[in-house]
């Protein structure tokens, strides 16, 4: 099947239908694996509980990333709600790409789950990390893979034999780049399900490739994250990146106390002021 033809056809098709029910039935008919690998994630709790919130408007595009009627549909299967302003990070940034027809400056959202870049910077198994993997789901294999690589100060996501196999000690022990951001709410944000005045941190993480690849400018992987207090920290995104965009992540300039900061890659956070809050930048070594 080619995915880079039928995705766009698909989604196309699911915009167009009138209701949820015709919109399940097109599915399942047009693209039945898609939907099995769905109903599959709807008992991966683990794993969607590994994730945070996100929104549904690109900055640079300026319009919905995925037709909200689509979101409802992949939550009506998933179980999981999928209403704004805040969406299951983890299903909207893979099977919600997936079905997306924005063009941006680079490129289809879908494009990084069609292409084996990820797999072959890191020597992974082949399709482990592409929409429709032989073993595994795409969202369950991706939050296997990132807890290992970035949040390996937490409990392993338990999936065995549920997903593809990862390297778990090669990955645990990765070197890479952290930007951490710590900040507090500030008094006068307004929030019904998080404590005004706790502290954040929003993790970046970025790993150089292991093998260098041709034919791209990317050199590695930024993995995006939230934490609240001593809590676990939450998956947002991920997605390939350039030695300039690290470089600019991480420009000694906007180090230190007293910072403007601002949620990236989509985040939401409840109660977080439109305009960023002021707080700590710092960078270590991860290894």
């Amino acid at each position: 099947m080619d995915l880079e033809t039928a995705l766009p056809k698909l989604s196309e098709q699911l915009a167009a239908a009138g209701t949820e029910r015709e919109r399940l039935s097109r599915l399942r008919v047009g693209m039945p694996r898609f939907y099995r690998h769905l109903r599959r994630v709807r008992d991966e709790r683990s794993v969607l509980s590994r994730w945070g919130h996100s929104v549904n408007t690109d900055e640079l595009a300026s319009q919905d990333i995925v037709a909200p009627e689509i979101l409802s549909l992949l939550g009506e299967i998933t179980h999981v709600p999928m209403q704004p302003p805040g969406y299951h990070a983890g299903i909207q940034h893979t099977y919600g790409y997936l079905l997306s027809r924005i063009e941006t400056p680079y490129g289809f959202k879908r494009d990084r789950w069609l292409r084996s870049t990820i797999e072959n910077g890191f020597g992974l198994p082949k399709q482990s990390l592409q929409a429709l993997p032989r073993r595994g789901t795409l969202l369950g294999n991706l939050t296997v893979f990132l807890s290992l690589l970035s949040l390996r100060d937490q409990p392993a996501v338990d999936m065995t034999g549920c997903t593809a196999t990862f390297n778990s000690s090669e990955l645990s022990r990765a070197k890479g780049t952290r930007l951490l951001e710590t900040f507090r709410l500030p008094t006068s944000a307004s929030t019904s399900t998080k404590a005004v005045g706790d502290v954040y941190q929003l993790q970046t993480d970025m790993f150089p490739f292991r093998t260098p690849l041709d034919h791209t400018n990317d050199s590695g992987l930024l993995v995006y994250a939230i934490r609240r207090g001593t809590g676990s920290a939450k998956l947002i995104t991920t997605f390939p990146i350039s030695d300039k965009t690290k470089d600019e992540l991480l420009d000694p300039e906007r180090l230190g106390p007293q910072q403007s900061i601002r949620l990236r890659f989509n985040a939401y956070l409840d109660g977080f002021p439109a305009g960023g809050v002021l707080g700590e930048r710092v960078v270590s070594e991860l290894s």
